[in-house]
């Protein structure tokens, strides 16, 4: 990372990069796999352009050594290799140049006395350039709040009866007391939407407001109030109305219309989960689950797991690595190896390597299955049904269906989102001394490793059997509000995906999803259900529907 700092002869664009957002450049995967030295981890901030070592410190001002691309204003930080919490920078004041010596002055916030010779100077922030960049991000635009309508009506002595509607979905509240004749102040169409108009932070705008009281009548506001937040936490928690028909290029008609002629109606649809220990494993098959995958970081126990399921009438997949690099046929071959009922296909290779054989074939997310084109192709490679693409919102998933035959698709209803997957492996690197998987003693079988963020979430790190690894949204995104939209049309198979889950909650989630399958349960009744009973509760993530 040092090595790679910007000189005064840096590119700007190479400038402008490190000042947006970098940790130190660093060209180390060009020099193979170190897994101590590609990621150094000294700290977890932006630190920006390197402008050198400290060779002097005085009462108010520091010294290093050649040219230096700073100015009075800008921001810097003194690295001296301890706590990142505990740093001191501040503001330039002045530059003055001496030969080869460059002096920056400072007015206050650094002890001058406690800054050590060698330490390393970053430059942290450049007003004028935070200046030129913000005029691309200047005009964000604020998503608008989703207008509803309401009715309101009753009499003496009866509730009082709110309709709202949000689209073409109606919900209803009623008083807990009954409405009061009004000696004075009774209830208008300004006190009404005074009261029920109070939606900021809701996501919602009042409309139209109905107001077919009889008589003048009132009921305490305090009632009315919470009328409001039973409508707003239903309104919220219901299916959201997607379009039925999608947009397609005219260029592309022809070939889609030969695509989607394939379609044929989908007897039953399955719900498939995939399970990524032992106890999930088992928690599903006592729940009558008859379509498995496995997902195993060690995928020696691939044997166990499919002798386990050939003692029911279940069937298993087997998940290959989502990457497969020269010289990892073998991982293959162990899960051909293990006999089961059919693989998750995540890479070519993998499609290749299995293609002709006696197998279910499901390709999964990661062959990134984003529109009627690359499902044909992929299906005329002989796989049985293909994943959607988590790229993809609700409305884009539904036109996915809408343009190619439905039976070719499984859609993910509950996960934890994997946000990124690297080569690097966190384990190896702060739980070992080893560089590779070769020395390493494989702390990822023994530690349970989480990523904390800027406001408090843990994101859960796993690692795969090529060591690499996948950090996965803290919280799980659920599509169980979409649910009637999705079934409607009639894909092939709707999936959980477990992560840390123990048998308790693995039960409960599965025991959730059947239920929502039989229509025992809606979409947002489940939605509630999940937030209520979860710790981080669940959120509509990637397949929310921006307006």
């Amino acid at each position: 990372w040092e090595n790679a700092a910007p000189k005064a002869e840096a590119s700007d664009d190479r400038y402008r990069l490190e000042m947006a957002f970098s940790r130190g450049l660093y060209s180390g995967w060009m020099h193979g796999v170190n897994h101590q030295r590609l990621v150094h981890a000294r700290f977890g901030k932006k630190r920006g352009a390197l402008l050198g070592r400290i060779t002097a410190a005085g009462r108010d001002w520091l010294e290093l050594g050649g040219a230096v691309r700073v100015s009075p204003g800008d921001g810097i930080v003194i690295d001296q290799g301890g706590d990142t919490d505990q740093e001191q920078g501040g503001r330039v004041y002045e530059v003055i140049a001496r030969g080869d010596v460059v002096r920056l002055g400072f007015e206050r916030g650094i002890e001058f006395r406690l800054v050590q010779p060698g330490a390393l100077l970053w430059k942290t922030d450049d007003p004028q350039l935070n200046k030129e960049l913000r005029r691309s991000f200047a005009g964000e635009i604020t998503k608008p709040a989703e207008l509803i309508a309401l009715t309101i009506s009753g009499a003496a002595g009866e509730p009082l009866r709110i309709e709202a509607r949000r689209g073409d979905f109606h919900a209803v509240a009623l008083s807990t007391m009954p409405l009061q004749v009004a000696q004075k102040r009774p209830l208008t169409e300004a006190t009404l939407r005074e009261q029920l108009g109070r939606l900021g932070g809701t996501g919602f705008a009042l409309g139209a407001l109905e107001n077919r009281l009889a008589g003048e009548v009132i009921l305490p506001l305090s009632e009315l109030n919470r009328l409001r937040r039973e409508l707003v936490d239903k309104l919220a928690a219901a299916p959201v109305a997607l379009p039925s028909v999608p947009v397609i290029h005219p260029s592309l008609t022809a070939r889609l219309a030969r695509i989607a002629s394939h379609r044929k109606d989908v007897a039953a649809t399955a719900l498939t989960v995939l399970c990524r220990t032992m106890e999930q494993t088992e928690a599903a098959l006592r729940l009558g689950v008859t379509e498995l995958y496995a997902d195993f970081e060690d995928i020696r126990r691939y044997k166990d797991v499919v002798a386990r399921v050939r003692e029911s009438t279940a069937r298993i997949c087997l998940a290959t690595p989502r990457i497969q690099k020269a010289g990892e046929q073998g991982f293959f071959l162990l899960i051909g190896n293990a006999q089961p009922d059919g693989v998750l296909i995540r890479n070519l290779g993998a499609l290749d390597y299995f293609r002709g054989r006696d197998l279910q074939r499901v390709g999964d997310f990661s062959l990134n299955v984003a529109n009627p084109l690359t499902a044909e192709v992929l299906m005329g490679e002989g796989l049985d049904r293909l994943t959607v693409s988590y790229d993809l919102n609700a409305e884009q998933a539904l036109d996915l269906l809408h343009a190619a035959p439905p039976a070719w698709f499984e859609l993910t209803l509950h996960q934890h989102i994997p946000m990124f997957h690297m080569e690097h492996c966190v384990f190896a690197a702060f739980l070992s001394e080893g560089t590779d998987h070769t020395n390493c003693g494989r702390p990822c079988d023994r530690h349970t490793v989480t990523l904390r963020d800027r406001v408090g979430l843990e994101h859960p790190l796993k690692a795969d059997v090529g060591c690499r690894n996948t950090l996965f949204h803290a919280q799980a995104q659920s599509g169980a509000a979409y649910f009637e939209a999705f079934r409607a049309m009639q894909p092939a198979a709707f999936r959980i995906e477990l992560l840390n889950e123990d048998a308790e909650e693995t039960a409960r989630l599965i025991g959730g999803y059947q239920r929502l399958l039989r229509g025992d349960v809606s979409g947002g009744e489940l939605v509630r259900e999940l937030n209520l009973r979860s710790q981080l509760g669940v959120t509509r993530g990637t397949l929310a529907v921006a307006d």
